[in-house]
């Protein structure tokens, strides 16, 4: 991925032996990135997104762990969440610079829309301020207090 070989490596964790294995490495059109998901075990992706903002070609590297929820063993779910910052430390370490991490749950919620809102999200600048709520409306008098 660092020479520009491949947009898609894919990793899983052998539970028993608990190393790291490469599954594949190919290149993949964004629209079947989720395809690439499976949905009875966790996986870490690498993803070369190829894409445009504001007029300049842009190609950012995203690291996608995946875990379907607690449909898999609490091992293999605390082997993947405990493993997944040690193994950026070492792509970054390869040379290969991470642009935007995300975990998600399944394939579906994978599409080149949101990599995109991920990677550059939109600023609200006119954020309402948040409005401090009204105190009780029968509370008494203020209690004055005289100095001495």
């Amino acid at each position: 991925m660092a020479r520009g070989s491949y947009d898609y490596i894919q990793f899983r964790i052998d539970i028993p032996e608990e190393t790291i294995h490469l599954v594949c490495a190919e290149n993949i059109p964004s629209e079947k990135l989720a395809l690439k998901v499976p949905s009875d075990s966790g996986r870490y992706h690498l993803y070369k997104f190829k894409h445009t903002h504001e007029g300049d070609y842009m190609e950012s590297i995203v690291f996608i762990y995946s875990m379907p929820g607690y449909q898999c063993p609490i091992k293999e779910r605390m082997l993947y969440s405990s493993c997944k910052n040690p193994l950026t430390d070492t792509i970054t370490n390869l040379g290969i610079e991470i642009a935007k991490k995300l975990e998600i749950d399944s394939g579906d919620e994978l599409t080149e829309k949101y990599l995109y809102d991920e990677l550059h999200p939109t600023n609200s600048l006119h954020r309402p301020k948040f409005a401090k709520p009204k105190g009780p409306p029968n509370r008494g008098p203020k209690r004055m207090t005289k100095h001495q």
